[in-house]
């Protein structure tokens, strides 16, 4: 008699650690696209072109901020562009000699500081769209890489240096003093990046500097005024990767390491013994992996999407032309991969994402659906399940995908017995539109304005085996759709 068993999509996420025979059902070895939420795996947001005319690889994407008033700036072609408003950028580089694009910033007292180690530091004051020249007095200008504002004071440093400069109080740049950080280090390397961490989990007396160098140490400081710095201590986390790839997640550091994405919080409790502070833990060999293959590629950043509950790391396989996303839900920590965003950088303007491409700046979970008109294709290859019994046969007749969506989808999907990959190509879109308009809905949270359609219809499958696979895709465009289950009809093929 034939029998059906549930099994939950991949909400569990992402899985290159665990063994094929022991991982758990609720994880994937393969979640392409797929974002995974509370009880459900979504087709992850798409994008749309929203900047356009910049003439060149967009490098950095930055938001001024001064008080109510803010605006988007972007950096490629060796120019700066006020992207605030969508369509045509608009030049707003006044002369200012530019010869590379991958700036830092921060933003302070009503000012911008601009620093990329190759030019002379910038800033943009007051209405967010005048460039100039920013004074800094101590350090060679032109090599300061690094900026940073901690406790109403900014920081800086110099390239290839193990020293920071820092500022008066409640001032951006000027007159600066050295601080000798390399008299604290105790395995050489650079000052890479600076960050925030919070003991308390939010933003006050318990705040602590935390300088990142090359070596992989970590070098932590309490108080307020860098003259009466009290040593928290040095700490290996391992080496990180990129400049961009420190991100803070409440009064956590993320950070983008040989070691995989490791928490500062973790990190610094288990003193880089275990794994507890490792983020990326369910996929660190391939995080490691891209670590070594891409580590020096440009285009490494740590992102954190509030909205989307996201917490993005962006993975350069090629430098400027060819990117993918490590992507984290912020809320369950589970990991999938994002593909088809060929991302140059990050940036957040108006709490809503954006990134940089060839002369185009993109918006990201546009409520669109699609990549910029195309379609996204969703993989998804869940763990092999056991159908309750790991000590008997199985024959599976029949597969039924349940989703939810605005409209009918093509879904393909194949088992196969004992590890084996199933084959399966995409089928052909079969919908477009009926998605909620841009800016008037949450990801994930909208009323559908086509209705929710439910798919689930059983498909003749055949596999026999003691372990059973499933291999299942999706083509979509112009549509949220939402997967919560897989049924399999089978029935025992021996002794259970």
């Amino acid at each position: 008699m034939a029998r059906v068993q549930a099994v939950t999509a991949p909400v569990g996420g992402w899985d290159t650690k665990s063994a094929l025979a022991d991982m758990p059902e609720e994880n994937a070895s393969i979640l392409d696209n797929w974002f995974p939420g509370e009880g459900r795996c979504t087709v992850r947001p798409g994008y749309a072109s929203y900047g356009t005319g910049l003439g060149g690889q967009v490098e950095t994407l930055a938001e001024f901020i001064n008080g109510a008033n803010r605006k988007f700036i972007g950096f490629a072609n060796n120019k700066i562009w006020n992207i605030s408003s969508s369509g045509a950028a608009s030049d707003i580089t006044n002369s200012m000699t530019i010869t590379n694009n991958r700036w830092d910033w921060a933003c302070m007292d009503g000012k911008m500081a601009l620093v990329n180690g190759a030019d002379t530091p910038l800033q943009i004051a007051t209405d967010g769209t005048t460039a100039s020249t920013l004074t800094l007095t101590g350090p060679t200008a032109a090599n300061v890489i690094g900026v940073n504002i901690f406790n109403g004071r900014s920081y800086f440093w110099e390239d290839d240096t193990q020293d920071f400069w820092y500022s008066a109080v409640n001032t951006m740049g000027g007159t600066l003093t050295q601080f000798p950080l390399s008299r604290v280090g105790q395995f050489g390397g650079k000052l890479l990046c600076m960050g925030t961490w919070t003991m308390d989990g939010g933003a006050g007396l318990n705040d602590f500097a935390a300088f990142f160098m090359t070596s992989g140490e970590t070098i932590v400081y309490s108080g307020s005024d860098p003259s009466q710095f009290s040593l928290v201590g040095v700490f290996r986390i391992g080496a990180p990767v990129s400049q961009r790839g420190v991100v803070k997640l409440a009064g956590d550091l993320v950070a983008i390491t040989a070691d995989g994405y490791i928490s500062l919080n973790g990190a610094l409790r288990q003193a880089r013994l275990g794994e507890k502070g490792v983020l990326s833990e369910q996929i660190n060999p391939t995080v490691t992996q891209a670590a070594k293959d891409y580590g020096s590629n440009f285009g490494w950043q740590a992102f954190h999407y509030p909205r989307g509950n996201m917490v993005i790391f962006n993975v350069p396989v090629s430098t400027n032309k060819t990117s993918e996303q490590h992507v984290f839900n912020s809320n369950t920590g589970k990991p999938c991969r994002f593909k088809g965003i060929n991302a140059r950088c990050w940036g957040t303007f108006n709490d809503k994402a954006y990134f940089g491409g060839n002369g185009v700046v993109y918006v990201f979970d546009d409520q669109a659906f699609d990549d910029a008109g195309t379609n996204i294709d969703a993989d998804a290859l869940p763990a092999a399940t056991y159908l309750k019994s790991r000590a008997a046969q199985k024959h599976v007749t029949g597969l039924q995908v349940v989703m939810a969506s605005d409209g009918a989808i093509a879904i393909t999907s194949a088992v196969s017995s004992e590890f084996r990959a199933p084959t399966v190509e995409y089928g052909t879109v079969v919908f477009t539109g009926g998605s909620s308009d841009w800016d008037t809905a949450e990801w994930d949270t909208a009323e559908w304005a086509g209705g929710a359609n439910i798919t689930k219809d059983w498909v003749t499958r055949n596999a026999l085996g003691y372990a059973i696979n499933s291999r299942v895709r999706v083509r979509t465009k112009g549509q949220l759709v939402k997967w919560y289950t897989t049924n399999y009809m089978f029935d025992y093929a021996g002794p259970t």
